[in-house]
C-alpha cells in the first residue's frame, strides 16, 4: 500500500501534468492564431500598398516586377496580378494562406498574395514551456512540502502514538500542530488516550478487587467445605460412640476376668485373644472416622469409585439407629473417574446419611454404580417419604432441608452438589421408583474432556 507522501506526490504530479499542459497546448495554440492574424493583416496592407502603386502606374506590369522582390519575403511565397487585360504571376501561387484587394481604380483587377504556412516559433515556444515547467515543478514542490509539514508528519505523529497506546502505552501526548483539522485530530487522541488510561487504572483497580474477593470467597467455599465435612463426622461420631461401648464394655469384661490366678492358661489366653480382637475393632471403626475428617491430596486422577463407596458405607455402618436398615450395593465394574478420592467420600457419605435418615430407623437403602454413555453413574435411593414438593426446586440451594430443628443444617446437599460441578459432574434428584428418593450423581471417566452428558 502507498504512504501517504507517495499518494499525495502522485495526485500533484498528476495535477501539474494535466493543469500545465492543458495550459502550455492553449497558450502555444492562441499564440499561433494570433500570429496567423497578424501575418494575415500585414499581408492585406502589403497587397493594398501593391494595389496603389499598380494603379497609378504608368506600365502597372512593369511596376508590380519592381516590387515583386522586395514583396516576396516575410511570409509571401507568390504574387499576382490577375485583370481582364493584365495576368502577372511571381513566386508560388496557388498554394497556402491567398489575401486578394481590387485596385482602386480598376475593382476587376486584383492583387493577389499567398502566404506560406505558419511554422512555431522553436525560440518562443521552449521558452515558454521552460517557463511552465519551472513554475510547475515549484509549485509542486511547494506544496508538497507545505502538505508534509501541515498535514503528512501530524499524523504520522498520530498513527505512531497510536500504536504505541494499542502496545499499551498510554503514558503519551501527541503535540498539536499542523492544519486546523489535525490539530483538532490530536487533541481529539490525546483526550482518547487519557480516557484509555483513566480506564486502565480503573480497570486494574476492579481488577485487583475482583482477584482479591475471588481469593476471599475460594477460602469461604473451602471453609464451607469443611464445615460440612466437619458436621458429617459429628453425625457418625453419635453413632460411633455407642459402638465403640459395646467392645470397650467387653474388653473390660475380659480384663477382668482374666486377672484371676486360678484360671487355666489356655482360657487366660483365649481371652486374652478376644480382647485384642476387640481392641482391634474399635481402633479399626476410630482410624475409619479419623481418616474420613483428615484432609486429603485434591484433584487426585483415576479414583476408583467402587472403593469410595466401600469406604462409606463402612463408615456408616457402626450407626446406633442402622440395626434395622438394609443398605444394599449394585456395583458393577465402572472405569477410574477424574476428581479427588476425599471429595466424592464426603458426598457418598452425605447422600447415604440423608438416605438412612429418610428411613427413619427401617427401610432400605441401595447404592448403585454403573456406566452410562462414556460417564460413571452412581445412584443412592431409599424407599422412605420421597421429597417433599415445596423444596423439590431448592433442593440444592444453601439452608434448604426437611428435618427437625437441630438435625441438619442445610447445607449438605448444596455442599455435594458444589463438590460435583467443581469435579466436572452433575447431581440430581429425583422420586424413586415404589416410593423414595433418588440421586443420582454423574461423572466423567477419567481420560474424558467433557461433561457428562444428560
Amino acid at each position: 500500500m502507498l504512504g501517504l507522501r507517495l499518494q499525495i506526490g502522485l495526485a500533484l504530479a498528476v495535477a501539474f501534468a494535466v493543469a500545465f499542459g492543458i495550459l502550455a497546448a492553449t497558450s502555444l495554440t492562441l499564440g499561433r492564431r494570433d500570429r496567423a492574424r497578424v501575418r494575415a493583416a500585414e499581408a492585406e496592407a502589403l497587397a493594398a500598398t501593391l494595389a496603389q502603386a499598380v494603379d497609378g502606374a504608368e506600365d502597372p506590369v512593369r511596376t508590380f516586377d519592381e516590387l515583386a522582390p522586395a514583396a516576396l519575403r516575410g511570409g509571401v511565397h507568390g504574387m499576382e496580378l490577375d485583370g481582364p487585360r493584365t495576368h502577372v504571376a511571381r513566386g508560388t501561387t496557388r498554394l497556402g494562406k491567398e489575401v486578394r484587394v481590387p485596385l482602386p481604380g480598376d475593382p476587376e483587377t486584383v492583387v493577389a498574395l499567398w502566404l506560406a504556412p505558419s511554422e512555431p516559433r522553436a525560440g518562443s515556444g521552449s521558452l515558454f514551456v521552460l517557463y511552465v515547467a519551472v513554475t510547475g515543478l515549484l509549485i509542486l514542490l511547494l506544496t508538497y512540502v507545505a502538505l508534509t509539514f501541515l498535514i503528512v508528519r501530524p499524523l504520522q505523529a498520530v498513527t505512531s502514538a497510536s500504536g504505541r497506546v494499542a502496545d499499551g502505552r498510554t503514558e503519551i501526548e501527541v503535540p498539536a500542530r499542523g492544519a486546523g483539522e489535525v490539530r483538532a485530530l490530536a487533541r481529539s487522541f490525546n483526550a482518547m488516550a487519557g480516557q484509555v488510561r483513566a480506564d486502565r487504572e480503573q480497570l486494574e483497580a476492579r481488577l485487583a478487587e475482583l482477584e482479591a474477593t475471588t481469593a476471599e470467597l475460594a477460602q469461604a467455599e473451602d471453609q464451607v467445605l469443611r464445615s460440612a465435612r466437619l458436621a458429617s463426622v459429628g453425625r457418625l461420631a453419635a453413632g460411633i460412640a455407642h459402638e465403640i461401648g459395646n467392645p470397650l464394655t467387653a474388653v473390660v469384661g475380659l480384663v477382668e476376668l482374666a486377672r484371676d490366678d486360678d484360671m487355666d492358661p489356655a482360657e487366660r489366653d483365649e481371652l486374652l485373644e478376644r480382647t485384642i480382637r476387640e481392641a482391634e475393632r474399635i481402633q479399626r471403626i476410630i482410624r475409619d472416622l479419623l481418616d474420613f475428617a483428615r484432609p486429603a491430596p485434591e484433584d487426585e486422577e483415576g479414583v476408583a469409585l467402587a472403593a469410595v463407596v466401600d469406604d462409606a458405607v463402612r463408615l456408616v455402618a457402626p450407626q446406633q439407629d442402622t440395626s434395622r436398615i438394609r443398605i444394599e450395593r449394585r456395583v458393577a465394574e465402572v472405569p477410574p473417574v477424574r476428581g479427588s478420592a476425599d471429595r466424592l467420600k464426603q458426598v457418598v457419605l452425605n447422600l447415604l446419611l440423608n438416605a438412612i435418615d429418610a428411613v427413619d430407623g427401617e427401610g432400605e437403602v441401595v447404592v448403585e454404580l454403573e456406566e452410562r454413555e462414556g460417564a460413571v453413574v452412581l445412584a443412592v435411593s431409599d424407599d422412605g417419604p420421597g421429597i417433599a414438593p415445596e423444596v423439590r426446586d431448592q433442593l440444592f440451594e444453601p439452608f434448604v432441608t426437611t428435618k427437625a430443628v437441630g438435625r441438619g443444617t442445610g447445607l449438605g446437599l448444596a455442599v455435594c452438589h458444589t463438590i460435583v460441578e467443581r469435579l466436572g459432574g452433575r447431581l440430581s434428584a429425583s422420586d424413586a421408583e415404589g416410593g423414595g428418593a433418588r440421586f443420582e450423581m454423574l461423572l466423567p471417566a477419567a481420560g474424558e474432556n467433557h461433561a457428562p452428558r444428560s
